[in-house]
């Protein structure tokens, strides 16, 4: 990118730092150790009288909770806006984490403030007045409001990194600035931080910060510092900081938010959430190695504890190999110019002693290992004083009402009577609820499984449930869609209808049916009749076989099932699968035309259509609509072999089709000079999925298979084996030896003299090199003129 197309507001790279100043702009990247040390030491030597943050500003109340005494960090603050928009589209979610841990410069910002009694407050835009700037939301995953994409994606810093040998932004960041920062001056520290960023707000031009708005924002942030007359530290993402100081104060028009349709509040938070390589946005990775060299502890720590974890899974790395990898890596900080080991440091100390081979092969579960380790699993903790949003008092409220135990650590295992206890319905709405909502606090073990139409005999639902800290945190996110796991739940199922419309799945009628299925399972039955209505009219207009034969199907396990889940004053299930039955037969002469890709989930619906019409009553209207459709598919010429295969299956099974046309079509099929028998093969792998018993029924069906194989030679033969035996591959031992005792009667031979071969203990390779051994030896034999003489 050249200077003119990156505007002329290029940051420059040699910025002065006057710290007598009475506004100090203190450039940070998020949880960096290095950054958090100074800002502490310049807020307490210089005592200003307010410290700004970057941050949601509508989130300022929180601050003295995170310098409460209970407090224990990680903590977050958690924030959602429900966008309402006019028109068909529905509500937009969005939702942000404001992550903090012990390292953290904001963090440092307002403890440090606190000691010296100046005032601290957040001075970004509010959450809500973020997304309508243009900030990127990341739909239904929150995103981090202390993103460090700006330094993460930057091209200069990335071709900084390939000249200085640094693997990427952060082995680079730590390399210039986590290893001797108490070593350096604060003024120095904060000017080389301020070149670092400024690299990085070259490579952006002024319409793509607006585009994100990233200029609105800092806009705010200076009305902030404007408010402030007296001396004034402003902490912020060292991005911001270039332009703050010269960018016209502005604060956007205020945004009307609904109560109910904004949430800011504080919950705790996890060292694995917080890890970049968990899929962390901002900050950096490894943050239990960064907490510990911020409690002043030595890496070697970390490499002892990996050492004793892969004795106890491996067997290896041995207290003497511990010591040779911390020297390792003490040495290599050293060549590299390091004070102290940097992480990649110590993670190359453990990859040149604790690996015995290639990294990506024995290395892989030992890096992972170390990268868990660094990791860490600390969870924070807020105090009482933080109370908690309506959604997690209701789940407490309801866990105690159904007598569940939420503070068990302990895994119980619960068993629920579905038919004749009303509590244990309750208590199985409140699980599947919470497991709809991705709450890790229920594991469903086993039972009725009435979206899948699985296990429905059974009357028992069986779970197992623990409480971990990650079921409130989940919970807590959940709030996004409503005050109550009811209310969540509701406007979840709903979201999932409409973003299946936006991805262009809206006009399939399975999708609505399953829906409806799992709302009455989570006790949703006002939503369910909404949905049943909207399933009709999707019905009408879905043109996929596979969906309404699906759907045909779901509808028919609510009609059975209704009484477990309580759905007697549904209408219109039974209805509604008849008509996907009458429109899936109409479709019938359209899969004529099915990819070989697809044939699996088509043959799988052409059976589950003969149950459907079982299930709603096989009477001679849908016995004759379905058998003329099928007799239409099959008057499509150069038809999917597999599908004709099944479609003639089905026909034969009804009573439809005579056996000698199963005959006369295999062998068609068979002797089709276009494939050379590969038709063949999936005529038969389609036939049996619909007719397998045709095979022994039909012992003529058995004939073209022998006048076909005694004409291919071997190599034919091999190139089609594949293919005939995933066609048979369906049959049970019993089945195959049916068949083949009567291919033995159509050949005049007697099952014990033919016997049976042994074939336990050979592989798939062996059989077939005993295939290639044979195709030789006849071949010698020929050419001998020896042929004759040990055929008889």
């Amino acid at each position: 990118m050249d200077r003119a197309a990156r505007g002329p507001q290029e940051p420059s790279l040699n910025v002065d730092v006057d710290l007598d100043a009475r506004v100090i702009y203190f450039p940070v990247r998020h949880h960096s150790p290095a950054c958090a040390w100074h800002v502490d030491r310049l807020i307490r030597e210089r005592r200003p009288e307010a410290v700004l943050i970057e941050g949601p500003r509508d989130a300022s109340f929180l601050i003295p909770l995170l310098t409460h005494p209970k407090t224990r960090l990680p903590v977050a603050v958690f924030t959602t806006f429900v966008q309402r928009i006019e028109g068909d589209i529905g509500p937009i979610r969005h939702s942000a984490y404001y992550p903090l841990c012990d390292y953290s410069p904001e963090l440092a910002a307002i403890r440090a403030a606190a000691a010296v009694g100046a005032r601290a407050r957040f001075v970004d835009l509010t959450f809500p007045e973020m997304v309508l700037a243009g900030r990127e939301h990341g739909g239904s995953k929150p995103l981090s409001l202390l993103e460090d994409h700006y330094l993460a994606h930057s091209r200069l810093l990335r071709e900084t990194c390939e000249r200085t040998g640094a693997r990427d932004p952060d082995d680079l960041w730590d390399h210039l600035y986590e290893v001797d920062y108490e070593q350096r001056d604060t003024a120095t520290f904060m000017r080389d931080v301020l070149a670092y960023c400024a690299l990085a707000r070259r490579d952006y031009t002024p319409e793509m910060l607006a585009a994100e708005g990233c200029d609105t924002r800092e806009a705010a942030m200076a009305a902030a510092v404007e408010e402030e007359k007296g001396r004034v530290v402003v902490v912020t993402g060292g991005f911001h900081t270039l332009a703050l100081p010269t960018t016209s104060p502005a604060l956007p028009r205020p945004v009307k938010v609904a109560p109910a349709d904004a949430l800011v509040a504080l919950m705790r938070y996890g060292f694995e959430q917080l890890d970049r390589l968990n899929g962390y946005a901002s900050g950096m990775p490894a943050p239990e190695f960064y907490q510990r060299r911020w409690e002043g502890k030595d890496a070697a720590s970390l490499v002892v504890e990996l050492a004793r974890a892969c004795r106890k899974r491996w067997s290896g790395a041995s207290s003497a190999e511990a010591i040779a990898a911390l020297e390792q890596s003490r040495r290599l900080a050293q060549l590299r110019g390091h004070a102290k080991p940097s992480r990649e440091d110590v993670m190359d100390g453990v990859r040149s002693v604790f690996i015995k081979g290639a990294a990506d092969v024995e290395g892989v579960a030992i890096l992972a290992q170390a990268r868990k380790l660094l990791a860490g699993d600390r969870i924070g903790d807020v105090p009482p004083e933080a109370g908690v949003p309506p959604i997690v008092e209701d789940f407490r409220r309801t866990a105690t009402r159904l007598k569940i135990d939420v503070e068990r650590i302990e895994a119980r295992e619960v068993k629920l009577d579905l038919y004749r206890k009303a509590k244990d319905r309750d208590t199985s709405r409140f699980f599947h609820r919470l497991k709809f909502l991705g709450v890790p606090f229920a594991e469903y073990v086993t039972g009725p499984d009435y979206v899948t139409g699985e296990r429905l005999e059974r009357i028992h639902e069986v779970w197992k449930y623990r409480w971990t800290p990650a079921a409130e945190s989940s919970l807590i996110e959940r709030s996004l869609y409503g005050s109550t796991l009811e209310e969540a739940a509701t406007a979840l199922v709903l979201e999932r209808f409409e973003e299946a419309e936006r991805k262009g799945q809206g006009r399939r009628a399975d999708v609505a049916a399953r829906l409806v299925l799992e709302a009455c399972r989570m006790g949703l039955h006002r939503q369910a009749h909404d949905l049943i209505a909207r399933t009709g009219r999707l019905v009408a207009e879905d043109a996929s076989f596979v969906s309404l034969v699906e759907a045909a199907e779901l509808l028919l396990v609510l009609h059975v099932s209704r009484e477990p889940l309580e759905a007697h004053d549904l209408v219109g299930p039974v209805e509604l699968a008849g008509a996907a039955y009458d429109r899936a037969c109409y479709l019938l002469p359209g899969l004529a035309g099915t990819a070989e890709a697809d044939e699996k989930p088509v043959l799988d619906a052409l059976n589950a259509l003969a149950q459907v019409a079982r299930t709603l009553g096989d009477t001679p209207s849908r016995r004759e609509l379905r058998w003329a459709r099928l007799r239409d598919l099959l008057a499509v010429p150069s038809g999917a072999a597999a599908i004709r295969g099944a479609v003639l299956g089905m026909l034969f099974g009804d009573g439809q089709a005579e056996p000698s046309e199963l005959v006369v079509q295999l062998r068609g099929h068979l002797l089709s000079p276009s494939d050379r028998g590969r038709a063949g093969a999936a005529f038969v792998r389609g036939l049996l999925r619909s007719a397998r018993n045709a095979l022994w029924e039909v012992p003529e069906l058995l004939d073209p298979f022998q006048e076909v194989l005694r004409d291919w030679d071997e190599d034919h033969f091999i190139q089609v084996l594949p293919e005939l035996r995933l066609a048979f591959s369906d049959l049970t031992p019993r089945e195959c030896d049916v068949v083949a005792d009567t291919i033995a009667a159509r050949a005049c031979v007697s099952p014990g003299r033919m016997g049976r071969m042994d074939l336990a203990g050979f592989s798939e390779h062996d059989l077939l090199q005993a295939v290639e051994v044979n195709r030789r030896v006849a071949d010698s034999l020929r050419s001998d003129g020896l042929e004759d003489y040990f055929a008889r």
